[in-house]
């Protein structure tokens, strides 16, 4: 894997739990969905696609739960990593997953940066290999 340099100015924290927490407090209260709903979504979905949302005899998320997960003053209950992009597609940020990936200097992009790098990627190549051509 290729070695990121920080600047100076960053502090990269391995602990994503507060940041993370804060972006999924922030997407709901954003969201045009109510609590309710978000819980209501997010079971659905997890059941569309067998993800499993809590431990033991429950089959479903409850709203309980849903709040303990995305209270940021509440650092010992956190949504599975199992249950996060269930939760990013119902309240539509994706961008949670950036959190997740900051900390070892990465990001996460979308289809339209994929398609960006993509073709600076082919740009690149086809500049190089005419370049090599003429010297």
């Amino acid at each position: 894997m290729k070695q990121v340099q920080l600047s100076l100015f960053d502090h990269p924290t391995l602990n994503i739990s507060k940041d993370l927490k804060r972006a999924m407090h922030a997407a709901v209260k954003n969201s045009k969905l109510s609590r309710d709903e978000i819980v209501d979504r997010i079971n659905e979905l997890a059941g569309r696609y067998g993800v499993r949302l809590v431990k033991g005899k429950e089959t479903s998320l409850h709203l309980s739960t849903f709040e303990k997960w995305i209270n940021p003053d509440d650092l010992t209950r956190q949504m599975p990593v199992r249950a996060l992009p269930v939760f990013c597609a119902v309240v539509g940020c994706p961008e949670l997953l950036d959190i997740i990936a900051n900390p070892m200097g990465l990001r996460v992009i979308g289809p339209d940066e994929v398609k960006l790098l993509n073709w600076a990627r082919a740009y690149w190549r086809q500049r190089t290999c005419h370049n090599e051509l003429y010297t």
